[in-house]
Protein backbone atom coordinates (compact mmCIF):
# COMPACT_ATOMS: atom_id res chain seq x y z
CA UNK A 1 0.00 0.00 0.00
CA UNK A 2 2.50 2.24 0.45
CA UNK A 3 4.30 1.71 -2.85
CA UNK A 4 0.79 3.08 -4.26
CA UNK A 5 0.73 5.94 -2.18
CA UNK A 6 4.49 6.75 -3.25
CA UNK A 7 3.11 5.99 -6.93
CA UNK A 8 0.38 8.01 -6.50
CA UNK A 9 1.96 10.76 -4.84
CA UNK A 10 4.70 10.72 -7.54
CA UNK A 11 2.12 10.85 -10.68
CA UNK A 12 0.36 14.12 -8.66
CA UNK A 13 3.60 15.89 -8.65
CA UNK A 14 3.99 15.22 -12.11
CA UNK A 15 1.06 16.57 -13.33
CA UNK A 16 1.33 19.65 -11.24
CA UNK A 17 5.22 19.76 -12.94
CA UNK A 18 3.60 19.61 -16.35
CA UNK A 19 0.42 22.04 -15.22
CA UNK A 20 3.40 24.24 -13.85
CA UNK A 21 5.35 24.57 -17.35
CA UNK A 22 1.98 24.88 -19.18
CA UNK A 23 1.38 27.95 -16.77
CA UNK A 24 4.83 29.58 -17.24
CA UNK A 25 4.50 29.28 -21.22
CA UNK A 26 1.01 30.68 -21.16
CA UNK A 27 2.62 33.75 -19.10
CA UNK A 28 5.70 34.19 -21.40
CA UNK A 29 2.84 33.81 -24.95
CA UNK A 30 0.38 35.90 -23.52
CA UNK A 31 -2.07 34.65 -25.73
CA UNK A 32 -5.03 35.42 -23.21
CA UNK A 33 -3.70 38.97 -22.69
CA UNK A 34 -3.60 39.16 -26.24
CA UNK A 35 -6.78 38.14 -27.13
CA UNK A 36 -8.16 40.12 -24.01
CA UNK A 37 -6.91 43.50 -25.98
CA UNK A 38 -7.23 42.56 -29.20
CA UNK A 39 -11.51 42.41 -28.59
CA UNK A 40 -11.52 45.10 -26.02
CA UNK A 41 -9.68 47.61 -29.26
CA UNK A 42 -11.94 45.99 -31.60
CA UNK A 43 -14.95 47.20 -29.57
CA UNK A 44 -13.49 50.84 -29.19
CA UNK A 45 -13.27 51.60 -32.82
CA UNK A 46 -15.71 53.71 -33.37
CA UNK A 47 -16.78 55.24 -30.04
CA UNK A 48 -15.92 58.47 -28.20
CA UNK A 49 -13.70 59.64 -25.34
CA UNK A 50 -16.32 58.72 -22.73
CA UNK A 51 -17.66 55.67 -24.07
CA UNK A 52 -14.76 54.12 -24.70
CA UNK A 53 -13.91 55.03 -20.83
CA UNK A 54 -17.22 53.39 -19.67
CA UNK A 55 -16.56 50.11 -22.16
CA UNK A 56 -13.20 49.53 -20.20
CA UNK A 57 -14.22 49.90 -16.71
CA UNK A 58 -17.69 47.15 -17.58
CA UNK A 59 -15.01 44.96 -19.32
CA UNK A 60 -12.61 45.46 -16.05
CA UNK A 61 -15.58 44.68 -13.51
CA UNK A 62 -16.72 41.48 -15.88
CA UNK A 63 -12.97 40.09 -16.01
CA UNK A 64 -12.11 40.99 -12.21
CA UNK A 65 -15.64 39.15 -11.03
CA UNK A 66 -14.69 36.36 -13.24
CA UNK A 67 -11.75 36.02 -11.24
CA UNK A 68 -13.06 36.32 -8.02
CA UNK A 69 -15.42 33.81 -8.97
CA UNK A 70 -12.94 31.22 -9.46
CA UNK A 71 -12.28 30.57 -6.16
CA UNK A 72 -8.51 30.66 -6.41
CA UNK A 73 -7.08 31.94 -3.61
CA UNK A 74 -4.55 35.02 -3.63
CA UNK A 75 -6.09 35.89 -6.48
CA UNK A 76 -5.73 39.45 -7.45
CA UNK A 77 -7.86 41.78 -10.01
CA UNK A 78 -6.37 43.18 -13.55
CA UNK A 79 -5.88 46.56 -14.49
CA UNK A 80 -6.44 48.39 -17.27
CA UNK A 81 -5.20 51.79 -19.10
CA UNK A 82 -7.05 53.05 -22.10
CA UNK A 83 -4.72 55.58 -23.60
CA UNK A 84 -5.48 58.17 -27.52
CA UNK A 85 -2.52 57.06 -29.45
CA UNK A 86 -0.72 60.58 -28.66
CA UNK A 87 -0.02 59.07 -24.81
CA UNK A 88 -3.06 61.24 -23.31
CA UNK A 89 -4.52 58.98 -20.48
CA UNK A 90 -8.56 58.37 -20.80
CA UNK A 91 -9.10 55.94 -18.61
CA UNK A 92 -6.78 53.89 -15.69
CA UNK A 93 -8.22 51.63 -12.99
CA UNK A 94 -8.36 52.81 -9.29
CA UNK A 95 -5.71 50.54 -8.24
CA UNK A 96 -3.32 52.89 -10.75
CA UNK A 97 -4.88 56.00 -9.90
CA UNK A 98 -1.80 58.57 -8.87
CA UNK A 99 0.22 56.34 -11.25
CA UNK A 100 2.13 58.48 -13.58
CA UNK A 101 1.03 57.62 -16.88
CA UNK A 102 2.34 54.18 -18.76
CA UNK A 103 4.92 55.23 -21.93
CA UNK A 104 4.43 51.70 -24.92
CA UNK A 105 8.20 51.30 -23.73
CA UNK A 106 6.71 50.56 -20.08
CA UNK A 107 4.22 48.29 -21.33
CA UNK A 108 6.34 46.40 -23.79
CA UNK A 109 8.57 45.16 -20.88
CA UNK A 110 8.05 41.58 -19.58
CA UNK A 111 7.11 42.53 -15.95
CA UNK A 112 6.72 46.13 -14.31
CA UNK A 113 6.57 47.61 -11.10
CA UNK A 114 3.49 50.20 -10.32
CA UNK A 115 3.03 51.11 -6.43
CA UNK A 116 5.17 48.30 -5.47
CA UNK A 117 3.22 45.75 -7.10
CA UNK A 118 4.72 43.40 -9.95
CA UNK A 119 2.65 43.28 -13.19
CA UNK A 120 2.71 41.52 -16.55
CA UNK A 121 1.50 44.06 -19.04
CA UNK A 122 0.32 43.73 -22.31
CA UNK A 123 -0.04 46.42 -24.91
CA UNK A 124 -2.07 46.79 -28.24
CA UNK A 125 -2.69 49.58 -30.34
CA UNK A 126 -5.17 50.55 -32.62
CA UNK A 127 -5.52 53.37 -35.02
CA UNK A 128 -7.43 55.44 -31.99
CA UNK A 129 -6.04 53.74 -29.10
CA UNK A 130 -3.46 52.28 -26.71
CA UNK A 131 -5.13 49.29 -24.72
CA UNK A 132 -2.88 48.60 -21.87
CA UNK A 133 -3.51 45.04 -19.67
CA UNK A 134 -1.84 45.05 -16.47
CA UNK A 135 -1.88 41.38 -14.46
CA UNK A 136 -0.30 40.71 -11.36
CA UNK A 137 2.76 38.86 -11.44
CA UNK A 138 1.41 35.09 -9.84
CA UNK A 139 4.75 33.76 -7.44
CA UNK A 140 5.28 30.45 -7.43
CA UNK A 141 4.17 29.25 -4.57
CA UNK A 142 0.84 30.86 -5.54
CA UNK A 143 0.74 28.68 -8.62
CA UNK A 144 1.38 25.34 -7.04
CA UNK A 145 -0.98 25.61 -4.50
CA UNK A 146 -3.86 26.60 -6.85
CA UNK A 147 -2.43 23.48 -8.89
CA UNK A 148 -2.04 21.14 -5.98
CA UNK A 149 -5.49 22.34 -4.19
CA UNK A 150 -7.48 21.58 -8.13
CA UNK A 151 -5.92 17.86 -7.92
CA UNK A 152 -6.01 16.90 -4.14
CA UNK A 153 -9.62 16.28 -4.45
CA UNK A 154 -9.35 13.95 -7.36
CA UNK A 155 -6.56 12.03 -5.45
CA UNK A 156 -8.47 11.67 -2.55
CA UNK A 157 -11.42 10.22 -4.49
CA UNK A 158 -8.80 7.86 -6.71
CA UNK A 159 -6.85 6.48 -3.43
CA UNK A 160 -10.12 4.68 -1.94
CA UNK A 161 -10.62 3.70 -5.48
CA UNK A 162 -7.55 2.01 -5.90
CA UNK A 163 -6.92 1.02 -2.71
CA UNK A 164 -9.96 -1.34 -2.52
CA UNK A 165 -9.53 -3.65 -6.17
CA UNK A 166 -5.85 -3.88 -4.94
CA UNK A 167 -6.08 -4.95 -1.54
CA UNK A 168 -8.75 -7.41 -2.93
CA UNK A 169 -6.11 -8.53 -5.60
CA UNK A 170 -3.38 -8.87 -3.44
CA UNK A 171 -5.22 -10.80 -0.80
CA UNK A 172 -6.38 -12.87 -3.53
CA UNK A 173 -3.22 -13.36 -5.59
CA UNK A 174 -1.52 -14.36 -1.83
CA UNK A 175 -3.64 -17.16 -0.75
CA UNK A 176 -1.77 -19.64 -2.03
CA UNK A 177 1.46 -18.38 -0.64
CA UNK A 178 -0.06 -18.21 2.65
CA UNK A 179 -0.79 -21.61 1.91
CA UNK A 180 2.48 -22.10 1.33
CA UNK A 181 3.92 -21.12 4.14
CA UNK A 182 1.36 -23.15 6.63
CA UNK A 183 2.42 -25.95 4.54
CA UNK A 184 5.97 -25.65 5.37
CA UNK A 185 5.17 -24.19 9.04
CA UNK A 186 3.18 -27.54 9.62
CA UNK A 187 6.08 -30.08 8.45
CA UNK A 188 8.32 -32.12 10.55
CA UNK A 189 11.90 -31.21 10.22
CA UNK A 190 12.67 -35.16 9.61
CA UNK A 191 10.59 -34.77 6.96
CA UNK A 192 12.30 -34.23 3.30
CA UNK A 193 9.16 -35.40 1.08
CA UNK A 194 8.31 -33.51 -1.84
CA UNK A 195 5.17 -30.99 -0.80
CA UNK A 196 3.14 -31.93 -3.76
CA UNK A 197 1.21 -28.58 -3.61
CA UNK A 198 -1.31 -27.60 -6.36
CA UNK A 199 -1.05 -23.75 -7.07
CA UNK A 200 -2.86 -22.05 -9.51
CA UNK A 201 -0.68 -19.59 -10.26
CA UNK A 202 2.12 -19.67 -12.24
CA UNK A 203 4.29 -17.47 -10.69
CA UNK A 204 4.55 -19.38 -7.52
CA UNK A 205 5.07 -22.75 -8.99
CA UNK A 206 8.67 -21.99 -9.66
CA UNK A 207 9.34 -21.47 -5.60
CA UNK A 208 7.28 -24.91 -5.28
CA UNK A 209 9.48 -26.60 -8.08
CA UNK A 210 12.78 -24.73 -5.87
CA UNK A 211 11.75 -25.94 -2.60
CA UNK A 212 11.07 -29.47 -3.72
CA UNK A 213 14.71 -29.40 -5.36
CA UNK A 214 16.14 -28.15 -2.17
CA UNK A 215 14.31 -30.92 -0.39
CA UNK A 216 15.62 -33.66 -2.97
CA UNK A 217 19.08 -32.36 -2.06
CA UNK A 218 19.06 -32.91 1.62
CA UNK A 219 17.46 -36.50 1.19
CA UNK A 220 20.85 -37.52 -0.70
CA UNK A 221 22.96 -35.43 1.42
CA UNK A 222 21.32 -37.28 4.25
CA UNK A 223 21.27 -40.50 2.75
CA UNK A 224 25.13 -40.00 1.72
CA UNK A 225 25.85 -39.01 5.44
CA UNK A 226 24.00 -42.28 6.66
CA UNK A 227 26.36 -44.13 4.36
CA UNK A 228 29.46 -42.20 5.07
CA UNK A 229 28.43 -43.35 8.88
CA UNK A 230 27.90 -47.27 7.96
CA UNK A 231 30.90 -47.38 6.32
CA UNK A 232 32.97 -46.08 9.01
CA UNK A 233 31.65 -48.00 11.37
CA UNK A 234 31.91 -51.02 9.08
CA UNK A 235 35.84 -49.85 8.44
CA UNK A 236 36.58 -49.25 12.25
CA UNK A 237 35.26 -52.13 13.31
CA UNK A 238 37.80 -54.21 11.72
CA UNK A 239 40.95 -53.23 13.23
CA UNK A 240 39.33 -52.28 16.12
CA UNK A 241 38.58 -56.11 16.41
CA UNK A 242 42.16 -56.94 15.55
CA UNK A 243 43.36 -54.42 18.39
CA UNK A 244 41.23 -56.36 20.78
CA UNK A 245 42.20 -59.87 19.34
CA UNK A 246 45.66 -58.98 19.58
CA UNK A 247 45.37 -57.67 23.37
CA UNK A 248 44.28 -60.78 24.73
CA UNK A 249 46.75 -62.93 22.94
CA UNK A 250 49.31 -60.71 24.60
CA UNK A 251 47.68 -60.80 27.58
CA UNK A 252 47.57 -64.54 27.35
CA UNK A 253 51.15 -64.96 25.50
CA UNK A 254 52.94 -67.90 26.33
CA UNK A 255 56.35 -66.57 25.60
CA UNK A 256 58.66 -63.24 24.77
CA UNK A 257 57.64 -64.40 20.79
CA UNK A 258 53.91 -64.97 20.90
CA UNK A 259 53.91 -61.80 23.00
CA UNK A 260 56.06 -59.61 20.31
CA UNK A 261 53.74 -61.04 17.48
CA UNK A 262 50.91 -59.50 19.63
CA UNK A 263 52.44 -56.38 19.92
CA UNK A 264 53.41 -56.01 16.55
CA UNK A 265 49.59 -56.97 15.62
CA UNK A 266 48.41 -54.17 17.82
CA UNK A 267 50.87 -51.57 16.30
CA UNK A 268 49.14 -52.68 13.13
CA UNK A 269 45.98 -52.34 13.95
CA UNK A 270 46.01 -48.83 15.66
CA UNK A 271 48.22 -47.38 12.59
CA UNK A 272 45.65 -48.99 10.53
CA UNK A 273 42.61 -46.80 12.41
CA UNK A 274 44.69 -44.12 12.70
CA UNK A 275 44.96 -43.62 9.32
CA UNK A 276 41.74 -44.12 8.33
CA UNK A 277 40.56 -41.88 11.14
CA UNK A 278 43.14 -39.11 9.47
CA UNK A 279 41.91 -39.63 6.14
CA UNK A 280 38.05 -38.72 7.23
CA UNK A 281 39.34 -35.65 9.15
CA UNK A 282 41.30 -34.43 5.50
CA UNK A 283 38.11 -35.66 3.74
CA UNK A 284 35.55 -33.77 6.29
CA UNK A 285 37.44 -30.51 5.73
CA UNK A 286 37.51 -30.75 2.23
CA UNK A 287 33.91 -30.87 1.87
CA UNK A 288 33.26 -28.62 4.52
CA UNK A 289 31.49 -25.32 3.19
CA UNK A 290 34.09 -23.25 4.52
CA UNK A 291 37.16 -25.15 3.16
CA UNK A 292 39.91 -22.63 3.27
CA UNK A 293 40.60 -21.61 -0.71
CA UNK A 294 44.04 -19.17 -0.25
CA UNK A 295 46.09 -19.48 -2.66
CA UNK A 296 49.61 -18.50 -2.87
CA UNK A 297 52.38 -19.20 -5.46
CA UNK A 298 54.58 -22.23 -5.81
CA UNK A 299 57.37 -24.45 -7.26
CA UNK A 300 55.56 -27.16 -8.36
CA UNK A 301 58.53 -29.49 -9.35
CA UNK A 302 59.70 -28.60 -6.00
CA UNK A 303 56.75 -29.76 -4.11
CA UNK A 304 56.63 -32.88 -5.93
CA UNK A 305 60.09 -33.75 -5.15
CA UNK A 306 59.58 -33.41 -1.71
CA UNK A 307 56.79 -35.74 -2.24
CA UNK A 308 58.67 -38.18 -3.55
CA UNK A 309 61.16 -37.96 -0.90
CA UNK A 310 59.19 -38.61 1.64
CA UNK A 311 57.59 -41.80 0.43
CA UNK A 312 60.68 -42.78 -0.51
CA UNK A 313 61.33 -45.30 2.70
CA UNK A 314 57.72 -46.52 2.17
CA UNK A 315 58.87 -47.62 -1.94
CA UNK A 316 62.19 -48.68 -0.60
CA UNK A 317 60.09 -51.16 1.61
CA UNK A 318 57.97 -52.18 -0.92
CA UNK A 319 60.40 -52.81 -3.68
CA UNK A 320 58.68 -50.36 -6.19
CA UNK A 321 60.79 -47.71 -8.42
CA UNK A 322 59.60 -44.39 -8.44
CA UNK A 323 60.16 -41.21 -11.10
CA UNK A 324 59.72 -37.93 -11.52
CA UNK A 325 59.36 -36.27 -15.06
CA UNK A 326 59.14 -32.84 -15.23
CA UNK A 327 60.63 -29.79 -16.41
CA UNK A 328 63.30 -27.52 -13.56
CA UNK A 329 60.56 -25.42 -13.13
CA UNK A 330 57.33 -24.98 -13.03
CA UNK A 331 55.34 -21.96 -11.04
CA UNK A 332 51.70 -21.91 -10.30
CA UNK A 333 49.51 -20.10 -8.33
CA UNK A 334 47.69 -22.83 -6.44
CA UNK A 335 45.69 -24.35 -2.93
CA UNK A 336 49.06 -25.81 -1.50
CA UNK A 337 46.72 -27.20 1.12
CA UNK A 338 44.56 -29.49 -1.87
CA UNK A 339 47.76 -29.70 -3.53
CA UNK A 340 49.66 -31.93 -1.05
CA UNK A 341 46.43 -34.03 -0.01
CA UNK A 342 46.48 -35.22 -4.00
CA UNK A 343 50.19 -35.57 -4.12
CA UNK A 344 50.05 -37.76 -1.33
CA UNK A 345 46.80 -39.69 -1.79
CA UNK A 346 47.67 -40.59 -5.76
CA UNK A 347 51.34 -41.76 -4.49
CA UNK A 348 50.14 -43.54 -1.78
CA UNK A 349 47.44 -45.57 -3.72
CA UNK A 350 49.96 -46.38 -6.40
CA UNK A 351 52.95 -47.57 -3.39
CA UNK A 352 50.11 -49.47 -1.88
CA UNK A 353 48.19 -51.35 -4.83
CA UNK A 354 51.60 -52.11 -6.97
CA UNK A 355 53.50 -55.31 -6.62
CA UNK A 356 57.53 -55.24 -5.52
CA UNK A 357 59.47 -54.29 -8.70
CA UNK A 358 56.70 -51.79 -10.55
CA UNK A 359 57.45 -48.67 -10.86
CA UNK A 360 55.69 -45.26 -10.70
CA UNK A 361 56.16 -42.05 -12.28
CA UNK A 362 54.86 -38.52 -11.94
CA UNK A 363 54.71 -36.35 -14.56
CA UNK A 364 54.53 -32.38 -14.73
CA UNK A 365 53.67 -30.66 -17.07
CA UNK A 366 52.91 -27.10 -18.38
CA UNK A 367 51.54 -25.48 -21.95
CA UNK A 368 49.76 -22.59 -22.52
CA UNK A 369 48.47 -21.37 -18.72
CA UNK A 370 46.98 -25.72 -18.77
CA UNK A 371 48.82 -27.22 -15.80
CA UNK A 372 48.59 -31.63 -15.70
CA UNK A 373 49.76 -33.46 -13.42
CA UNK A 374 49.62 -37.28 -14.00
CA UNK A 375 50.38 -40.11 -11.32
CA UNK A 376 51.39 -44.09 -13.54
CA UNK A 377 52.18 -47.14 -12.30
CA UNK A 378 52.11 -50.21 -14.21
CA UNK A 379 50.95 -52.57 -11.52
CA UNK A 380 47.14 -54.50 -12.02
CA UNK A 381 45.24 -51.47 -12.82
CA UNK A 382 41.40 -50.76 -12.29
CA UNK A 383 38.70 -52.33 -14.47
CA UNK A 384 36.63 -49.85 -16.65
CA UNK A 385 33.88 -50.51 -15.63
CA UNK A 386 35.11 -49.56 -11.87
CA UNK A 387 36.62 -45.96 -12.65
CA UNK A 388 33.03 -44.35 -12.54
CA UNK A 389 32.89 -45.40 -8.98
CA UNK A 390 36.22 -44.89 -7.88
CA UNK A 391 35.71 -41.61 -6.43
CA UNK A 392 32.91 -42.40 -4.49
CA UNK A 393 34.32 -42.73 -0.28
CA UNK A 394 34.90 -46.69 0.58
CA UNK A 395 34.70 -47.66 -2.36
CA UNK A 396 36.93 -50.39 -3.27
CA UNK A 397 37.31 -52.78 -6.78
CA UNK A 398 37.29 -56.29 -7.11
CA UNK A 399 41.04 -57.61 -5.96
CA UNK A 400 41.73 -54.19 -4.04
CA UNK A 401 44.79 -53.83 -2.06
CA UNK A 402 44.74 -52.59 1.17
CA UNK A 403 43.64 -49.50 2.29
CA UNK A 404 40.11 -47.79 3.15
CA UNK A 405 38.54 -47.08 0.42
CA UNK A 406 38.92 -42.84 0.87
CA UNK A 407 41.94 -41.75 -1.29
CA UNK A 408 40.73 -40.94 -4.19
CA UNK A 409 37.26 -39.30 -2.73
CA UNK A 410 39.48 -36.84 -1.12
CA UNK A 411 41.79 -36.70 -4.33
CA UNK A 412 38.37 -35.64 -6.09
CA UNK A 413 37.27 -33.36 -3.28
CA UNK A 414 40.59 -31.28 -3.41
CA UNK A 415 41.09 -31.06 -6.81
CA UNK A 416 37.40 -29.44 -6.95
CA UNK A 417 38.74 -27.32 -3.95
CA UNK A 418 41.49 -26.58 -6.47
CA UNK A 419 39.32 -25.82 -9.62
CA UNK A 420 41.05 -29.07 -11.12
CA UNK A 421 39.71 -32.19 -13.26
CA UNK A 422 40.54 -35.75 -11.99
CA UNK A 423 40.49 -38.23 -14.72
CA UNK A 424 41.33 -42.13 -14.42
CA UNK A 425 42.27 -44.17 -17.55
CA UNK A 426 44.81 -47.62 -18.25
CA UNK A 427 48.34 -46.50 -18.54
CA UNK A 428 50.04 -45.75 -21.49
CA UNK A 429 51.47 -48.93 -23.18
CA UNK A 430 50.72 -51.76 -20.81
CA UNK A 431 48.88 -52.61 -17.70
CA UNK A 432 48.34 -50.08 -15.23
CA UNK A 433 46.38 -47.19 -14.08
CA UNK A 434 46.98 -43.32 -15.13
CA UNK A 435 45.26 -40.52 -12.75
CA UNK A 436 45.40 -37.53 -14.48
CA UNK A 437 44.59 -33.75 -12.20
CA UNK A 438 44.70 -31.10 -14.53
CA UNK A 439 43.57 -27.24 -13.80
CA UNK A 440 44.27 -24.20 -15.58
CA UNK A 441 46.71 -21.22 -13.67
CA UNK A 442 46.58 -17.67 -14.23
Amino acid sequence: MRVLLLALVMIAAVLVGLDYLAFRAGVSDRVAQRSATEALGEALADVDEPVAAAIVRATEHQFNRTRRDSGLPGIEDLAFVLQTRDGRQVYASPALRGQAELTPLQARQEVIQLRGRGYWPWLHETPRWRVILLEPVVQDSLVLRWLGGGLLPSLLVAIPLLMLPLWWAVRTGLAPLRHLVSALAQRDAATLTPLQLDLRHAELQPIVGAIDGLLARARLHLEHERALTHNTAHELRTPLAVVVAQAHALATAPDAAAAETARQGIERGVQRTSHLVEQLLTLAGLESPGAPRVTEPIDLVALCRQHLIDLTPLADARGIEMALVSPDHCRATVVVPALHSILDNLLRNALNHCPPGSQVELQLTRRDGQVRLEVQDNGPGMPAEERTHAFERFYRGQGAGPGSGLGLAIVNEAARLLGARVSLAARDGGSGLRVTVEWRDG
